[in-house]
């Protein structure tokens, strides 16, 4: 028997070999799993993180962003400085990390758009307009954004409304009130390198006090936002640093705008793939809903092979073979001894014994070290059914929540009852989160103890799921309320110090700070730079050390005054080795608990605002060529002038003077010549004019002078006199004499009526004519009675008055248009007399008669009515076309004007109050600009458009264009007429064109007659016209068909507009084009004036050396061909001397075929 059971003995031995190796594989795969599922579970943890970290952020910027909202309600108005002011103090970017700036877009309507540009270029921003440009039901402007510096300047004027993915954005802020962020959108502050994916955070401001509790009140209240951009990459940077590593994790991150995750909506990644596969633990995804804008985070991880802890299972499996090989040995032990067996029990035995021993030794010195450690040491259970307790708790219990151990042992309500009542809930779902993801529980909170006293705490503790489906915690909770405070008030200190540093170095004005003794006690690093010296040297000094005496003097007199409690502002000129500086000084007293112990200075370098004010100041009353008053200056001179005459019982004349024979000096020997003509002969008049007399040019070889204190009319005679010797001198100009007469027109002030200036200077005008058909070279003076007479024309006033009640009058219709669209922009109303004898008469043959007669209002007002029902029978043929309507001068003067247009106006409501528009000419407003700028203002209140009409002919000046709300600025046919041939006019006309551009006007220019005038307005920038190119004047009737037919040529939508600096190309062209004309006319003999042969004399030249510096060898080219065609031209006159002129015609196509080879090199410069 004993046999037969030691014969199985060894089967039994490996079935237990067996078992053991199957159980310990089990448990190595177990173990395996489980350190797989910690790793996904720590990998979760740290997606939380991340995605914890970025909505704390977002919810940072936009607390910031609605603390700079409340900026506005906090203030009347908010400008420039106290925006910068609430920036810098803010400090925004070094506590929330890496935002582009704080910035406040302006929501404005479309009405007050030019008023909106205006103010911001009176704030010094003189090229500042709100882009893109085109016209929009809204506009927002981004006016203010600190630091503006840098990317950020790009931004300044941009119209954020304009794009829609931002004004999506804007108008979810608008409408609810909240902080709204955009999508995918690149940045107007990216430049072509280190591109990135942008975003931006608006937040709504309202009007201060109004209501804003449903959609339609907070549209209503809108004024704008407050709003800050990202470049994500950058904001990543500085909301997660290092996050690449979480934990331990390698954490891969793709941030995509939306709920999808595809490529054309990702904002950030830190890798261009994701290491694990989309259905692995190691690749998830969270949501973030930032007030309805979804973001999607993908979360990878970079090497999941790596992040398993394998350590565990290998000890496991290699423990388990260990423990099978034993149990084995001891089974075929057993089997073979049952005395070894037993004394291997009672070894055990002792062995178990001493174990217990050493670990009640054990559990002892762990009770001691809990008890000493800092906090509590613990275990907390959390039970299935939700309740909770600490069956475990060191004595530090009591001290970090004011109750015992043992009062926690069965229950956790006595904890959980301190915790701070904003805390709680955050606790209790940190926990259950821990429960249900077995993830460690970190979380720190606050709790409040029976003496309301409050502690800050931190826990830190493990999950233990228990076999009853309890949960155990084990860890520890530190008290960390001293920490907490001192880093609070650490990070509180270490921002303002270095936010006040900062920001001062970084402003480039000069910023200071003086004692009671106005001696320095700090500068910024810009006034460190201007003084010479360090910060070290500066406390001390006072302003003797850096300043001349007499600027000194000044300074110590303006300190005074702030130490005194008064803030001052004063323009500081300095001289020094530089040149002339003007700085703006601004300094405010420093007070200290209501004492006055210093004062600040802030000073802006203003030289170059300065010399800007009074270069436009001179531009806009001199003239550029003679230095002599221009018309502007003259008027206002002449008008205080008669004042004065008239107080004072003395005359005074105005004599208008044309020269004789100039346009014909001009053709022949180039403009050149003819500018030091008119320059010597202004020279030689104002010479023999007393001191307080007025010498001006009005333009051309047009001048006016203004004598004054005259006891008669008869002693100016001597004075005519002189001035026509002085303009008859001959003037000597590269070795030429040119000689020209003059025409001179005199009336005198005061006269038997009343006469305002504008009267004085149409009468000596026309009395100028009188002298030129006199026989030129002489001066004709006023005749009253001869102006009577033309007022005697009573019976023709009676006619056109009887006209009038008849119906005689009808209005004909001039189309005005977009050049380069096509598209048809309005029409202009044109009155027309039906007469019944005389036929259909043109204006020019009845207006001027009825010019300052009531009855010019009466017919004004006809006619305003007749476009008004005619825009309004367009419209019911589904025609939309705005009307312009020309308004007299005597209009324009009726107090009235405003109510009697918005009667007519409301007789059609059908009417949009844009479709009418009235053209006002320059003379009209001459008289009184205040009040015509009031009546006008009106106007345009109610709807009406205003086009300031025929500009450049009349009294122009920068102060109509300034005051008057003229939108639009019609450009003179004179102007137009003579830019294919005239390069003088083609540079005026681009003058005219920029003068409208500075003032923010639109330009339309009349009397395109042709194909080419379009061409070359287009390409000097100038796209609304119209004229007998586009469309004769025409019924009414006739309008429907022409807008059927109307086509522009092809070209001109292809056409590019000139860049200023290659516009002298232009100017070449064209003067090159009038040289060869007047070439061709010499040699058919229908010109006895020549143009210059010598290229170096010819005006080509002179526009093409303007540009030989920046466009190098194509201008040399151009140099060669334009000698070929003068060199042709020598031989063609040679032809000509020799009485071969017929030969010399014939070779005109030669001739021609260079000239257009120069002008197609000139083309192709031009694209």
């Amino acid at each position: 028997m004993g046999a037969k059971q030691s014969a199985r003995l060894p089967g039994v031995v490996w079935l237990i070999v067996a078992a053991g190796i199957l159980l310990s594989l089990f448990a190595g795969h177990q173990v395996y799993r489980n350190a797989e599922a910690k790793a996904q579970e720590q990998f979760s943890f740290a997606a939380d993180q991340v995605t914890l970290r970025i909505e704390e952020r977002l919810s940072a910027y936009a607390l910031v962003l609605r603390g700079a909202a409340g900026l506005f309600d906090a203030s009347e108005e908010v400008d420039r400085s106290e925006w910068r002011n609430y920036v810098e103090k803010l400090r925004a970017a070094d506590t929330l990390g890496y935002a582009q700036g704080i910035g406040y877009a302006e929501w404005i309507p479309p009405e007050s758009l030019a008023a909106h540009e205006a103010r911001l270029r009176a704030e010094g921003f003189t090229d500042y307009r709100v882009h893109p440009d085109s016209p929009r039901d809204a506009y927002t402007s981004i006016i203010y954004l600190e630091p503006f510096e840098g990317r950020n300047l790009r931004a300044f004027g941009y119209d954020m409304f304009a794009e829609p993915v931002r004004r999506a954005a804007m108008g979810q802020a608008r409408d609810t009130g909240r902080a709204a962020l955009t999508g995918r959108v690149l940045l107007v502050q990216e430049t072509d390198t280190d591109i990135q994916p942008g975003t931006l955070m608006y937040v709504p401001v309202y009007r201060q006090g109004a209501p804003a509790d449903s959609v339609a009140q907070r549209r209503k209240a809108l004024i704008g936002w407050t709003y800050s951009p990202y470049r994500m990459y950058d904001l990543m940077e500085g909301i997660l640093g290092d996050w690449e590593q979480q934990d331990g994790q390698a954490v891969g991150l793709r941030l995509y705008d939306g709920e999808v995750a595809a490529a054309e909506h990702l904002l950030f990644t830190n890798r261009p793939a994701p290491g694990a596969p989309h259905d692995s633990g190691f690749h998830q995804q969270r949501l973030i809903d930032f007030n309805g804008t979804p973001w999607l985070l993908a979360f990878d991880h970079l090497a999941p092979g790596q992040a398993i802890a394998t350590r565990a299972t290998w000890l496991t499996l290699a423990g388990g073979l260990i423990i099978t090989a034993l149990f084995g040995a001891l089974v075929f032990t057993l089997s073979t001894t049952r005395a070894r067996a037993l004394r291997m029990t009672d070894a055990l035995m002792l062995t178990v014994r001493e174990r217990e021993r050493e670990l009640e030794t054990l559990l002892t010195r762990l009770q001691t070290i809990a008890d000493r450690v800092p906090g509590v040491v613990y275990e907390y259970r959390l039970q299935p059914d939700g309740r909770s307790c600490f069956p475990y708790a060191s004595d530090g219990m009591q001290q970090v929540y004011g109750v015992s151990p043992e009062a926690v042992r069965e229950d956790a309500s006595p904890v959980l009852s301190v915790i701070h009542p904003d805390d709680l809930d955050g606790v209790v779902a940190s926990i259950r989160y821990s429960a249900e993801t077995l993830t460690p529980w970190r979380h720190e909170y606050r709790v409040v103890l029976e003496d309301d006293s409050e502690h800050w705490l931190f826990g830190d503790s493990l999950p233990h799921r228990e076999p009853d489906g309890a949960t155990s915690w084990y860890g520890v909770i530190t008290d960390t309320t001293e920490r907490k405070r001192s880093e609070i008030a650490l990070r509180a200190a270490h921002l303002e110090a270095e936010r006040f540093r900062e920001a001062l170095d970084h402003v480039g004005s000069y910023i200071y700070m003086k004692d009671r003794d106005s001696r320095y006690t700090f500068a910024n690093r810009a006034t460190l730079e201007l003084f010479g010296c360090s910060a070290q040297s500066l406390p001390g000094s006072d302003d003797s050390r850096f300043f001349p005496s007499d600027i000194v003097r000044r300074l110590r007199k303006i300190d005074a005054r702030v130490l005194s409690g008064e803030s001052t502002t004063e323009e500081i000129p300095i001289h020094d080795a530089t040149g002339r500086h003007v700085y703006l000084e601004v300094k405010t007293p420093i007070h200290d608990n209501g004492d006055i112990v210093g004062l600040l200075g802030i000073s802006t370098d203003i030289t170059t605002l300065k010399e800007h004010e009074q270069q436009l100041e001179h531009l806009a009353h001199y003239d550029p060529l003679t230095g002599l008053p221009n018309r502007v200056l003259m008027a206002d001179r002449l008008t205080q002038a008669m004042s004065r005459e008239h107080r004072q019982g003395r005359h005074l004349a105005v004599a208008y003077l044309d020269l004789d024979g100039f346009k014909a000096i001009n053709d022949r020997h180039g403009h050149a010549a003819g500018d030091q003509l008119l320059i010597a002969v202004a020279r030689r008049m104002k010479e023999v004019m007393r001191e307080e007399d007025t010498l001006s040019r009005l333009g051309g070889d047009e001048f006016v002078a203004v004598v004054l204190d005259l006891d008669s009319e008869a002693v100016a005679t001597a004075l005519f006199e002189r001035l026509l010797e002085a303009a008859a001198l001959p003037v000597h100009v590269d070795g030429h004499e040119l000689a020209v007469t003059a025409s001179l027109g005199v009336t005198f002030y005061p006269q038997a009526e009343p006469i305002e200036a504008d009267q004085l200077l149409r009468q000596a005008d026309q009395a100028m004519y009188q002298a030129k058909l006199a026989g030129k070279g002489r001066y004709h003076r006023f005749d009253a009675d001869h102006d009577r007479s033309i007022r005697s024309h009573h019976g023709t006033l009676e006619r056109i008055q009887r006209g009038l009640r008849q119906g005689e009058f009808i209005l004909h219709y001039q189309p005005k248009v977009n050049m380069r669209t096509g598209q048809v922009i309005g029409a202009e109303a044109l009155v027309r007399w039906q007469h019944p004898e005389r036929g259909l008469l043109p204006p020019a043959q009845f207006l001027p008669v009825i010019e300052e007669h009531p009855l010019s209002e009466a017919l004004g007002e006809w006619v305003v009515g007749a476009a008004l029902a005619q825009a309004a029978a367009w419209k019911a043929l589904g025609i939309e076309l705005p009307v312009s309507v020309n308004v007299s001068a005597r209009q324009l003067r009726q107090k009235d004007l405003v109510p009697r247009l918005k009667r007519l106006l409301d007789t059609h409501p059908e009417l949009a109050p844009g479709t009418l528009e009235l053209e006002i000419l320059e003379t009209s407003t001459l008289g009184d600009l205040a009040l015509v700028s009031g009546l006008l203002e009106g106007c345009r209140e109610i709807g009406i458009q205003i086009s300031l009409d025929d500009f450049g002919t009349g009294y122009s000046s920068l102060t109509y264009l300034k005051r008057l709300p003229a939108g639009t600025v019609k450009i003179d046919q004179s102007f137009v007429r003579d830019i294919l041939d005239d390069p003088e006019d083609l540079k005026i006309l681009d003058g005219v064109l920029r003068l409208a551009s500075a003032f923010d006007r639109q330009v339309i220019a009349e009397g395109v007659e042709s194909v080419q005038h379009g061409d070359m307005l287009l390409r000097v920038g100038c796209e609304l016209a119209q004229g007998y190119g586009i469309a004769r004047p025409m019924p009414p009737e006739a309008i429907p068909d022409w807008l059927g037919d109307w086509r522009p040529p092809p070209r001109w939508a292809e056409l590019p507009t000139i860049d200023h600096e290659a516009r002298p190309l232009l100017y070449a062209a064209v003067a090159h084009r009038d040289w060869a004309r007047r070439l061709a006319a010499t040699l058919m003999s229908e010109s006895p004036e020549r143009p210059p042969l010598d290229p170096s004399c010819c005006n080509f030249c002179f526009w093409l050396d303007q540009l030989r510096e920046p466009m190098g060898p194509a201008i040399e080219h151009l140099d060669r061909l334009h000698r070929r065609v003068h060199g042709l031209a020598v031989e063609l006159c040679a032809l000509l001397d020799h009485g071969q002129g017929e030969q010399a015609v014939e070779r005109l196509p030669e001739l021609y075929a260079r000239r257009d080879a120069l002008l197609e090199e000139i083309e192709r410069l031009l694209g």
